[in-house]
């Protein structure tokens, strides 16, 4: 089984960014706006903040209970949009189920969503490219290939599907909530991919007797379970059935990070 590292890319995608802002001599700038203590968040922002200052970026976190109002986080966002010194601003996802995800990201001007879920964006989501690049770096064939893509939210499936089919992939959207995990139809769904890409936030969901032989698997979510970090497959018993797998931890989280910092550092340029 080949294991689907994301540090190595990460770390030549990290030389360039420090070689670009050497050239052009300037100092990216980015905001982070986080929402509850969602622990998966907590672990996100951690990296992106350590990361960001390794690099020599501006790093601004705003925390806030998750009892705070849209309102007031629309009047930080537009505040930061005027803010010369931030280039880059994310509000940390998910959101407490008060709050309205989509709303709240339209807040944000387009040149400064370096996560890439406003309609008007020009950025690609991280999370996107990290996603591509780990399948293409590892040289794994997207054309004419089943993929199914099991997740929470259409905001991170939907602009992904979009992307895989462009690659002439054939794609499957299945949402965790509209399906019982024990359907027919849900199983039959996994079990005919070729390429499935999870993010639903389950530790250890995915079991092998769920999956293709010879299968590859993208894990994306993550978990604390005994102090440990998993994600949302079962590693020891896929890795007996699939051909690939990304690990948590070591696998897209990393390379979603440095995609995140390229990110910053072109709406710094621009």
């Amino acid at each position: 089984m080949k294991l689907l590292l994301g540090e190595p890319i990460a770390e030549k995608i990290y030389q360039e960014i420090k070689e670009e802002m050497a050239r052009f001599k300037i100092k990216p700038g980015l905001a982070v706006i986080m929402v509850g203590k969602n622990e998966a968040s907590q672990v996100y922002v951690g990296l992106k903040e350590k990361t960001a200052k390794r690099l020599g970026f501006t790093f601004k976190k705003f925390l806030f209970s998750s009892k705070i109002s849209e309102k007031k986080i629309i009047k930080l966002i537009k505040s930061l949009n005027k803010n010369k010194k931030i280039h880059g601003l994310i509000v940390q996802l998910p959101l407490p189920k008060n709050l309205h995800p989509l709303k709240i990201i339209r807040s944000i001007l387009p040149e400064k969503d370096i996560d890439g879920f406003h309609p008007k964006t020009k950025f690609i989501s991280p999370i996107h490219q990290a996603i591509l690049k780990l399948l293409s770096f590892y040289k794994i064939k997207i054309k004419n290939k089943k993929i199914a893509i099991l997740a929470n939210s259409l905001i991170f499936a939907q602009p992904l599907a979009r992307m895989l089919r462009n690659k002439g992939a054939k794609v499957k959207i299945i949402l965790k909530n509209n399906y019982s995990p024990y359907s027919p139809e849900y199983r039959k769904c996994l079990k005919r991919a070729d390429i499935l890409i999870i993010a639903i936030g389950k530790p250890k969901f995915l079991k092998k007797e769920m999956v293709k032989n010879k299968a590859v698997i993208v894990d994306i979510g993550y978990s604390r379970v005994k102090k440990k970090a998993v994600g949302d497959v079962d590693f020891e018993s896929c890795a007996q059935k699939v051909s690939a797998l990304s690990p948590v931890p070591g696998g897209v989280g990393p390379l979603t990070v440095a995609y995140l910092m390229r990110n910053v550092l072109k709406a710094a340029k621009n």
